[in-house]
């Protein structure tokens, strides 16, 4: 069973305090820069006090001992992941990914198996983000072993993007002396706020469940290849149909805005006409 501990009783701020003198923390992140760097080098106790929310200890109420300032850490292995991502640094974004990861991101359809799939999708964020969107991480809270969940969101030149709040949750293995991300699961905030016809939807999906309780086992016993055979058959069937039926909508709508401005150009010689035989 797993308790929170305060961050800043005397054990753990001295262990972080020593961490912090001994490994400066990457003012790349929009969330640290330089000046909360070297005010945490010259008073550490009160930059603990304004921002110990940033770092959360969870560890067991079994007889297991403290994590020392020298032994790994899943906070590092999240700051050094987030940093690669901001600074676009691939080489050690790709040492941070282990060769087995598995990357379940809940805005896509199909996970990310393996380091190369891994490797690909991470690619694409940080190509999608621009040069100016970092980043920003907001908490890290460490669980038993090797795991981290962390909260974050984006920012461009220093401010928030609506929408963008994020939570991960990470596994991490140890490769050589190195935490590596072996299990990553992200969920991104929608902006979409369907409210209360969420609650209506599942009310109305578990109806359906315990109703035909057999097409539940089949459906949730492989949810992902039945959206795949789902997406595979409108790729076959439908889309073709409905492609046909954008194209021909498209045909005619700028058959349409030919022909107004067909007659938006008649009425303007027509009215050129007027006024010259008027003259």
């Amino acid at each position: 069973m797993a308790s929170v501990v305060n961050i800043m009783s005397p054990m753990v701020s001295k262990n972080l305090i020593t961490n912090l003198k001994t490994s400066p923390l990457k003012p790349d992140l929009p969330s640290l820069q330089h000046s909360r760097v070297n005010a945490i080098r010259n008073s550490p106790l009160k930059m603990m006090k304004k921002y110990s929310s940033r770092r959360n200890i969870v560890v067991s109420c079994l007889d297991q001992p403290m994590s020392m300032p020298n032994q790994l850490s899943g906070y590092d292995a999240v700051m050094k992941f987030y940093s690669s991502i901001n600074e676009k640094n691939q080489d050690q974004l790709r040492s941070c990914i282990s060769n087995d990861c598995f990357v379940d991101d809940f805005s896509f359809s199909k996970p990310f198996h393996g380091k190369k799939e891994a490797m690909k999708f991470f690619e694409e964020l940080v190509n999608s983000m621009g040069q100016n969107v970092k980043f920003c991480v907001e908490n890290v809270c460490e669980g038993d072993g090797y795991n981290a969940a962390v909260n974050w969101h984006l920012e461009w030149k220093g401010h928030k993007i609506p929408f963008t709040r994020g939570c991960s949750f990470y596994e991490f293995t140890d490769e050589g002396g190195i935490l590596v991300i072996r299990n990553a699961r992200i969920l991104i905030e929608s902006p979409i706020k369907p409210g209360g016809v969420a609650l209506t939807l599942l009310k109305n999906i578990t109806f359906l469940f315990d109703e035909f309780p057999q097409v539940a086992d089949w459906f949730l016993g492989k949810p992902y290849e039945i959206i795949q055979l789902t997406l595979r058959i409108y790729g076959l069937f439908l889309a073709p149909l409905v492609g046909h039926v954008m194209a021909s909508y498209l045909k005619l709508l700028n058959n349409m805005t030919e022909f107004f401005l067909l007659i938006l150009n008649i009425i303007i010689k027509t009215q050129s006409l007027f006024f010259k035989w008027k003259k």
